[in-house]
């Protein structure tokens, strides 16, 4: 290649580079429904591999058509009708065994009852290392490294 010809490349290379969109954040969901089934692949013919509550968390990994790929708590990989999903508000789901929820952001308040393994939520807020969150209409706290995301 002569020397124009190399300048003119690289030109024609840098200007479809920067055409490129740069890579999305993967965008956070919530299961906005009372129930919703994952599935396999993207259609209701796909088979059904978890069925997950309201205020389930995902990361959205993908799209085709009206189906979004998802990756849930544990790193596995579902598609989800998009109507069933929202992004806007956060919520969190426990990623620990057991998981005390706390009337307050601290250990100095009293535990108000426990729960398990994918029980979700409605974040709406945090104080220090203390995630406020919504169950049943009611308000309450839990410890950060306790949730996913």
């Amino acid at each position: 290649m002569t020397r124009p010809s190399l300048v003119v490349f690289s030109a024609a290379l840098l200007i479809a580079l920067a055409a490129i969109p740069p890579r999305a954040e993967a965008q956070e969901l919530c299961v906005r429904v009372a129930r919703a089934n994952l599935r396999a692949g993207p259609g209701t013919d796909q088979k059904k591999t978890w069925e997950v509550y309201e205020n389930m968390p995902f990361t959205q990994i993908d799209r085709k058509g009206d189906w979004i790929r998802v990756r849930d708590v544990d790193g596995d990989e579902h598609w989800i009708f998009r109507n069933l999903v929202t992004s806007s508000y956060k919520c969190l789901t426990v990623k620990s065994e057991r998981a005390n929820i706390r009337k307050g952001p601290g250990t100095n308040f009293d535990t108000w009852f426990t729960v398990e393994k994918y029980t979700s939520f409605k974040r709406i807020g945090a104080e220090g290392k203390w995630i406020k969150v919504e169950y049943e209409g009611e308000t309450m706290w839990i410890y950060n490294t306790l949730v996913w995301p």
